[in-house]
């Protein structure tokens, strides 16, 4: 593993850490030895919404495969951590693979007041 210089992972949010450990492997399998790179974390500018801020998300780094394999290994990741939790999003974006954990699909059964709260954090 390796994290980009300037990246936070600081604070993150303990369901981040399955997304790292899958994502390593993943990696791994297809034939990076050095895993993933971190290139965001808690750090940066991020849309309106973003989970970044708030330690529920994670950019990793993919210009080393080819389109085809970005997709296979994007398609192995999603299926894996949606297979723990249905709450956690992959989206292969078109420099970056963003993995997040959905706190508010987590939480849609808990009452608007508590989003709210959380999201003031």
């Amino acid at each position: 593993m390796i994290i980009k210089k300037g990246v936070i992972i600081a604070g993150l949010d303990i369901k981040m850490r399955q997304v790292l450990i899958t994502a390593e492997r993943i990696y791994k399998e297809y034939g990076r030895k050095e895993g993933v790179t971190i290139t965001s974390g808690l750090d940066g500018c991020h849309s309106a919404g973003s989970y970044h801020p708030y330690g529920y998300a994670l950019d990793f780094r993919t210009h080393y495969f080819g389109q085809e394999t970005q997709k296979e290994v994007a398609g192995m990741i999603r299926r894996y951590l949606k297979d723990i939790d249905p709450a956690y999003d992959v989206v292969l974006e078109s420099d970056h693979l963003h993995c997040e954990y959905d706190i508010e699909k987590a939480n849609s059964n808990k009452p608007k007041k508590f989003l709210d709260s959380w999201r003031k954090k």
